[in-house]
């Protein structure tokens, strides 16, 4: 293991788990708290935006297999297989009992955490999740059919790495909403460092994960936070395939589509510090 110094006061860490590399920062004190970037994105995305969160907890925000600057798996980048990575990098750094929030295509891979280490999970927060199936709207589904199959998804990346191509497909195919110019740039460097296989694999097992199965078998605290003008996640229908569920918590922001920017993280930083602050 190396270890560094990152910006804002964070460690970054180079391990080996499981077999291959990852790269991880941390930061803060207290129980630890892991957490699962979405898609084509890296440790600095999610982490810095809520680093916030260090003053209640132990941040650990790994780059998930293939992303950033952590190996891709020898295999396939199912959930499964990226929640057992996660699995080897807590038991790499002798974490038995965790918290453990997903934003977006992460909240696939938190659930299948959860379902391999049952409880030792307390608390969970998923972030604009893909739950389920039924959950993700068909435009956005049959978007990633057909341009995850082998000859479309070469052209996929070649367009991926125009900023302008890229700037105009989440404004008006994504309809992400406003992202303040820092989001923006990281999200797009973090996009071109992507490893190919490893994003196609995940977005499509990841986008028919059924993620929502183990929050309802589970018995711990879970705080899902959407954005109403979301085009991708049906925020109504989860609405109502949670209804009656005590132990799961919604959290509407109505002010936001799937992106985000600094004044969404400050409203939903609120809610997760209360969420957090409670007692199990």
């Amino acid at each position: 293991m190396t270890t560094t110094t990152a910006p804002a006061a964070m460690d970054e860490l180079h391990l080996r788990a499981g077999g291959r590399t990852i790269r991880c920062l941390s930061v803060g004190e207290g129980r630890p708290l892991l957490l699962c970037h979405g898609f084509l994105s890296s440790a600095e995305e999610f982490g810095g935006r809520f680093i916030e969160l260090a003053a209640y907890r132990r941040l650990i925000i790994p780059d998930l297999p293939g992303n950033g600057e952590s190996s891709p798996l020898a295999g396939r980048h199912t959930v499964e297989a990226m929640a057992a990575a996660l699995e080897s990098l807590l038991n790499r750094l002798d974490i038995d009992e965790f918290d453990v929030a997903g934003l977006c295509l992460g909240a696939s891979v938190a659930c299948a955490l959860v379902e391999r280490c049952g409880e030792r999970v307390d608390r969970v927060v998923l972030h604009t999740p893909l739950l389920a199936p039924a959950l993700v709207r068909r435009f956005y589904r049959e978007q990633v059919r057909l341009l995850t199959l082998p000859p479309l998804w070469q052209a996929v990346i070649a367009l991926s790495r125009s900023r302008l191509v890229s700037d105009l497909y989440k404004r008006y195919v994504i309809v992400e909403g406003d992202v303040d110019r820092q989001t923006a740039q990281a999200n797009f460097d973090n996009q071109r460092r992507a490893h190919p296989r490893a994003a196609r694999e995940w977005l499509r097992d990841g986008s028919g994960y059924g993620g929502l199965q183990a929050l309802e078998r589970r018995d711990g605290q879970t705080l899902v936070i959407v954005a109403e003008q979301d085009r991708i996640v049906d925020v109504q229908q989860l609405r109502r395939l949670i209804a009656g569920r005590p132990n799961i918590h919604l959290y509407v922001d109505g002010e936001q589509g799937h992106g985000w920017n600094s004044a969404a993280v400050h409203r939903q930083l609120g809610v997760m510090r209360e969420f957090f602050a409670e007692r199990s």
